[in-house]
């Protein structure tokens, strides 16, 4: 059981990246300052250089949660359906949700910054794989490039 200096430290790390995210959103990345990621999570930036070295670094690990839980989201929503067809279509209608409740950090992630390209091919992969296993039992080989194909196209559609 974390004790409650560990507790603290960690809702300050989550505060962090919220408001990151905050931020980000309204102001877009490169306009974005840690002093206003600091500012808006009511911290000083001292405190945040305690969690983060640099504003990519918070910006990675804001995109690596929300990679997760987009994940968790699309589980939950296929939860109990059976056919390839029905989890595509749910695949696509909550990635495009997504993307329009956040369309600043979904733009930079799977958009064509050559800054965040590893950030990007990571994620797109993990996205990819699980297409790749929904689609696997209705088009066998097929699964690999219709699983490309399709978030390929979420991206561009994402970042045009």
């Amino acid at each position: 059981m974390p004790n409650r200096f560990d507790r603290r430290r960690e809702k300050t790390r989550v505060d962090l990246i919220q408001a990151a995210e905050r931020v980000i959103s309204s102001k877009g990345y490169h306009q974005t300052r840690i002093a206003d990621i600091a500012t808006e999570a009511d911290v000083g930036l001292g405190t945040f250089y305690l969690h983060f070295k640099t504003k990519n670094e918070i910006f990675i690990e804001l995109i690596e949660h929300g990679a997760a839980e987009l994940r968790k989201n699309l589980a939950a929503a296929k939860a109990g359906v059976h056919t390839p067809a029905e989890k595509l279509k749910i695949t696509i209608d909550t990635i495009l949700d997504a993307a329009a409740e956040a369309p600043e950090l979904f733009r930079i992630v799977f958009g064509h910054s050559p800054a965040f390209l590893d950030l990007m091919v990571r994620v797109h992969e993990v996205f990819i794989d699980d297409l790749r296993d929904d689609l696997a039992p209705a088009v066998g080989e097929r699964a690999d490039a219709i699983a490309h194909l399709t978030i390929g196209m979420l991206s561009q559609a994402i970042s045009w």
